[in-house]
């Protein structure tokens, strides 16, 4: 009887023994998923942030006017670091930015990636690279100011021309690249 008792006892600890293990490889697989659905929620929520415009690198600046089919901006505005600007029209903000470059030459640029433009990211400054919000490949600024030959990323080309004290960009340049905003 004795044997009987110690082999019930016996196997009465083993099974609650393989119970207990399996409550914890359940607890376990239950922590993990929990892990895994917070990182995925936190993913999809730093991705969509991502996805907003950078609305305070646009600068309403005063010393730009308007004449007649053009924007004037002042040389003496433009340094080594981008100043991103907009224009308006038939309720498009249209975005670009100007640049000096170390070798001191003004580049001008949409706001836009020839290729990523539906993003509707942009560009950010990194020392003396600008650098696509969308897919994260930087360009010299020293390189900027040409049109895309690549056909891959790469800032849209914004003509611009320099008569004395001032830049001139042609209001009907900014309005050939509506569709990118």
């Amino acid at each position: 009887m004795k044997n009987n008792k110690s082999v019930n006892r016996a196997e009465k600890r083993k099974m609650e023994k393989i119970n207990k293990n399996k409550k914890l490889m359940r607890m376990a697989i239950l922590s993990v998923i929990a892990v895994i659905a917070v990182g995925g929620i936190v993913f999809i929520g730093m991705s969509m942030g991502n996805n907003e415009v950078d609305d305070d690198k646009i600068i309403e600046d005063t010393s730009i006017t308007s004449t007649e089919g053009q924007i004037l901006i002042p040389v003496s505005d433009i340094g080594k670091t981008a100043k991103f600007y907009s224009y308006e029209t038939n309720g498009i903000e249209i975005k670009y930015f100007l640049v000096k470059g170390n070798d001191d030459i003004i580049r001008a640029a949409f706001d836009a990636c020839d290729v990523c433009y539906d993003a509707k990211k942009g560009y950010r400054q990194d020392l003396d690279v600008m650098t696509c919000l969308n897919c994260g490949l930087t360009f010299p600024i020293n390189e900027l100011g040409d049109t895309n030959t690549g056909g891959g990323c790469w800032p849209s080309y914004l003509p611009l021309n320099i008569d004395g004290d001032n830049i001139i960009i042609e209001i009907s340049d900014l309005e050939d690249k509506t569709f990118m905003f």
